[in-house]
This record gives C-alpha cells, sequence and structure tokens, in this order.
C-alpha cells in the first residue's frame, strides 16, 4: 500500500509529500516527490523491530543545502564531466560546473533539487510510484527539453525496482542514477567497518586527483579495488599508501560491470554488501555498464541527520549503477548519448535479505 503526508512547501509554494512504499513483507520504504529522495527504509530485525538503513534528514530545510545528494535521484548526468564541457554532433556545450572545475551530478540545480510529479500506480501489496519531470532545453547547459520518469516498485521479496525513462527532442547525453547511502547496521550505527562488498568487474577508472577517468580501464587484480570476492571494506579502506585510494579518501572509483550488455531490459547481478553484525545483505542487479562504490569519505555532521544522528565520513556505502564518468568525453566508454526521439530505459533493483 502507499500513505502519504505533507514533508513541506519549496519556497515558491510547491508541496513537497512523502509518499510510504509498505510490501506485504512489512517493509517501509518512504519516498520524496523532492529529487526522488529515498528518506527512510525500514527493516525488521531479528526481534520484528524496524531498523532504518539509509541515511537522511527529518526536514526539507535540510535536504535543501544537503551537498551529499543523500538518497536523491541525480540527473541530467550523474558523477562528472570534465570541466562541464564536451561536444555533441560537432558542436560543444557547457554546463554548468559545480564541483572542483567539473559538473557533478547534473550540475548546482540539477534533478536533486526538483519537485517531480508523482503518480500512484499500485496501491497493493507490491506498491508502484511513478515521479515525472521536464527538463527544458538549456537546464544546466544539457541540450534537449527532456521528458524524464522514474518508477519504484517495491516488490514482495523485499526488491526496489526503479525504472528510468526519458526521451529528448534533441540529441543530448542521460546517465541518471540513485544516490542513496546504505548502513545495512542501521543508520544511526557509525561507520561500516562491519560491511563486506561484492563487485563483479574485472576493471576499473583510474582518475585524476579531480575523480575525471584518465581513460585507462585498469586491472583489478591484486589491486584494493580488486571485490570479485566478497571482501572487508576496512581492506580497501586501509590502502591508502595507494595512488587512487589516496586521490578519492578512500573508494569513490567506477567499476566496469562484467556482465554489461548494450539494450539489455532485464538487470544482472552487479554487487553486494553485507553487514556481519546484523546479518543484513543488500544485492545490487542492474543494466547499467557501470557502478560507481561510494564510501562518504567526505561525509560530514551538518547538516544533522535523522534522529539528531551526527553522520561521519566512512559511514555508509554508494553503489550508483551508471554509464562511466566523464564518458561524453571519452569515446572508448559505453556511449551515454541519447539521441532525439529515442526512448532510453534502465532498472536498476536494490534487494534486501533480512536473515530468519
Amino acid at each position: 500500500m502507499i500513505s502519504q503526508q505533507n514533508f513541506g512547501h519549496m519556497a515558491n509554494g510547491q508541496e513537497v509529500i512523502q509518499f510510504s512504499l509498505v510490501n506485504a513483507q512489512g517493509m517501509r520504504v518512504e519516498i520524496l516527490n523532492l529529487g526522488g529522495i529515498i528518506r527512510r527504509w525500514l527493516v525488521p530485525n531479528s526481534s520484528g523491530a524496524p531498523v532504518d538503513i539509509v541515511l537522511g534528514f527529518d526536514t526539507l530545510a535540510d535536504y535543501l543545502v544537503d551537498q551529499s545528494y543523500l538518497g536523491t535521484v541525480v540527473g541530467r548526468y550523474a558523477n562528472r564531466i570534465k570541466h562541464g564541457k564536451f561536444s555533441l554532433q560537432g558542436q560543444q556545450y557547457q554546463v554548468d560546473v559545480n564541483q572542483g572545475g567539473n559538473c557533478l551530478h547534473g550540475g548546482s540545480d540539477g534533478f536533486h533539487h526538483r519537485v517531480w510529479t508523482a503518480t500512484i500506480l499500485n496501491q497493493g501489496d507490491e506498491p508502484s510510484l511513478s515521479f515525472e519531470l521536464i527538463s527544458e532545453d538549456g537546464d544546466q547547459g544539457f541540450p534537449g527539453q527532456l521528458r524524464a520518469k522514474v518508477i519504484y516498485t517495491l516488490s514482495a521479496n523485499n526488491t526496489l525496482k526503479i525504472e528510468y525513462f526519458a526521451s529528448s527532442d534533441q540529441t543530448t547525453v542521460y546517465n541518471p542514477t540513485q544516490h542513496s547511502y546504505f548502513n545495512l547496521a542501521g543508520h544511526q550505527s557509525g561507520n561500516i567497518n562491519s560491511h563486506n562488498v561484492q563487485i563483479l568487474a574485472s576493471h576499473f577508472t583510474p582518475t585524476d586527483a579531480n575523480a575525471i577517468p584518465n581513460g585507462e580501464l585498469a586491472q583489478v587484480a591484486d589491486t584494493p579495488f580488486d571485490l570479485r570476492k566478497l571482501t572487508p571494506v576496512t581492506k580497501g579502506l586501509g590502502a591508502t599508501d595507494h595512488q587512487q585510494i589516496k586521490y578519492g579518501n578512500g573508494f569513490d572509483h567506477n567499476w566496469c560491470l562484467d556482465d554489461y550488455q548494450a539494450g539489455l531490459k532485464q538487470p544482472f547481478y552487479a554487487a553486494m554488501a553485507q553487514d556481519t553484525q546484523s546479518g543484513r545483505k543488500l544485492i545490487v542487479n542492474t543494466t547499467m555498464p557501470g557502478i560507481q562504490l561510494y564510501t562518504a569519505n567526505y561525509l560530514g555532521a551538518e547538516p544533522i541527520g535523522k534522529d539528531g544522528v551526527a553522520y561521519q565520513g566512512n559511514g555508509a556505502l554508494c553503489f550508483e549503477t551508471q554509464f562511466y564518468p566523464d564518458s561524453p568525453n571519452q569515446p572508448s566508454f559505453p556511449s551515454a548519448t541519447l539521441e532525439k526521439d529515442q526512448q532510453f530505459y534502465s532498472v536498476t533493483e536494490y534487494q534486501v535479505i533480512v536473515p530468519s
């Protein structure tokens, strides 16, 4: 079922609504029409009491000043575009530059700050909710009027399915993702030292000091980036002598998923996180070519998180399914170009497994 309540109003009077999706197992996911934000994700512990496994805020004001994209849908282009510049069909484009001289997550006024139009699609045991947005030609510098839609469906097997749709009246670039911060021990639990991680990828994209890929597809073998087997996250975070770990102050890199094929409609198994204390697991399936693992390396205590919690660095994991960073400037990477009138579709699933 789906219930809804007011979460506040924007400065222009737009109402921000919180939708609560509850499945047949009693799992609850609370989502805002502001930025498609996943604000709370409640799963039962061994005694049946709910545990919130995503970081977030209690007030609209905090979300509007947040610089970490907690729980948001980001776009038009997730991750970074070098200097905010790229070329399409012989024309140069300059998009908004909002971090370290580059464009991050679509610019300073990206999809994360927009109030989307919400439609309830299914009120039953597998509740489903649609968010739609029109991004006008020139929005943050990107070409074309883009019609974007995101559908959240909470299935009976505790999977949150996220489907992304879009079309544009001009050729453009498009790379949406979901930016939830997961701590499977509970959002208030501090660091993620109890977590193990697996990513089925033989290569990753090394970066410069500003997190821009250098164009190389580097093998993960014999590096801290080899997560093909379930690996304690502390092993990578502790590899402070590795240049890439130094650059990111931890993991903040894109892995090139081995099972990706262009044109997929059904997601494949890409990654997993496991909290060794609670036994909870998070399974990530996707149709996208890459996944950015971010270990919340620069997360700070301001704004104060839900329930008065001061969040800390390395206090969560993000699994951002995506095209590779800076793909518009890297012809050897899978293309994020969305042709005029072409239909964009991708799907990512996050399944939570709760020990019995």
